[in-house]
């Protein structure tokens, strides 16, 4: 953008930050360069009626240094115009010219055009590289704080897999299951950091996806494999909570990177059990609609009202009615329907409002095998 305000308004010494004596003096000065030319024309080829180059300095003046340089320039055109060209047995200036006064009301609106045309243009040159700064800033920002969560994520993960490992074992041991305080106590800390464990992941899984590091790897697989995994996964963790499973009978096969699509039905499902309490189920079917195959998570929860419904999957977006007083980073939405973008599918939700419970729609396409063969 600064080459283009260069090759348009000139140099930074011709700009109008430019002192107006230097401005008015650099105006003048191409007036003369234009005399000059205008005199060589007339010795080398004898041209007479070549006013028009005096438009040249003109413009320049008040493209690069202002309006009032570049009236200067017309009214200093003109004037020259007036004495190289004027029949010698005619007083210079003294004679009323209407050729000269249309002359110079051309040069003059010239010069009031091209220098308001040069101002709007470096006014735009600047919003729009003042806008590229900005979000070239944001751009660093952002990168700046995935480099650092992705760092910290990891540097937590280690010692807190040992924790989770540790409180697994203290809350199953004898010794502590004949303390009921003690056998609440561990139960707590597990959950906690699980809970935390989990987070942890979202925030690498969403370091991932910013910075482009997904690679799928497609495959075949069986849609109940799938889903079995991704619900076993919470039924380990909330053995408290009911899961329930609808497939439709004579599923198709599934094409596409199977730990992505686990992942996302895992991130959709663990949202169902949050936003709703036992002893209400989470239902999870898969059926077959107009070519594509359909992953419905169903919950009876705190729901979403219908002014949320467009943001749910936006990155770091909670809705008001669940913010104040349900833990959550806002990402797990926005996370899943990043894994079934990049395996061609897509997310969607409905509800009947606050308090009527939430559906998340996964829909991912079903290829033919003989696409899929011409593919790889």
């Amino acid at each position: 953008m600064p080459d283009l305000m260069s090759n348009i308004l000139g140099p930074p010494w011709l700009t109008p930050d430019t002192s107006k004596t230097r401005a008015f003096g650099f105006a003048l000065a191409t007036v003369l360069i234009a005399t000059l030319l205008v005199g060589l024309l007339l010795w080398l080829f004898g041209i007479e009626r070549i006013v028009g180059v005096y438009l040249i300095p003109v413009l320049i003046s008040s493209i690069r240094w202002g309006l009032w340089p570049g009236l200067l320039a017309a009214f200093t055109s003109v004037a020259i115009i007036k004495i190289l060209f004027a029949k010698i047995t005619q007083p210079v200036f003294l004679t009323f010219d209407w050729e000269q006064l249309v002359r110079l009301a051309v040069f003059s609106l010239v010069a009031i055009v091209a220098s308001r045309l040069a101002s709007h243009v470096k006014l735009h040159a600047e919003t729009a590289e003042r806008a590229i700064s900005e979000a070239r800033h944001r751009a660093e920002t952002e990168q700046l704080r995935d480099a650092l969560i992705g760092s910290v994520s990891h540097e937590l993960r280690t010692p807190l897999s040992s924790i989770l490992g540790a409180t697994s074992v203290l809350a199953s041991a004898p010794a502590i299951a004949k303390d009921p305080k003690l056998e609440v106590m561990a139960k707590v800390v597990r959950e906690e950091t699980a809970r935390l464990d989990n987070s942890i992941q979202n925030l690498l899984d969403a370091t991932r996806i910013s910075s482009d590091g997904l690679r799928p790897r497609f495959q075949w697989g069986e849609v109940a494999d799938i889903v079995n995994a991704a619900v076993e996964r919470h039924r380990r963790r909330h053995p408290d909570r009911t899961i329930e499973i609808d497939l439709a009978p004579h599923l198709p096969l599934i094409y596409a990177d199977q730990n992505l699509v686990e992942q996302a039905l895992s991130q959709v499902i663990g949202n169902a059990l949050k936003y709703s309490s036992p002893p209400a189920p989470v239902r999870v079917s898969a059926r077959t609609e107009d070519g594509a195959l359909l992953f419905a998570i169903s919950d009876k929860g705190v729901g979403i009202p219908a002014s949320d419904l467009p943001h749910v999957a936006e990155r770091f977006f909670r809705g008001e009615h669940v913010a104040s007083n349900t833990a959550g980073s806002g990402l797990g939405l926005w996370i899943a329907r990043a894994f079934l973008n990049v395996n061609g599918g897509n997310l969607d939700a409905t509800s009947g409002g606050a308090g009527q419970g939430t559906t998340v729609i996964l829909r991912m396409p079903i290829p033919a095998q003989r696409d899929v063969a011409e593919d790889a």
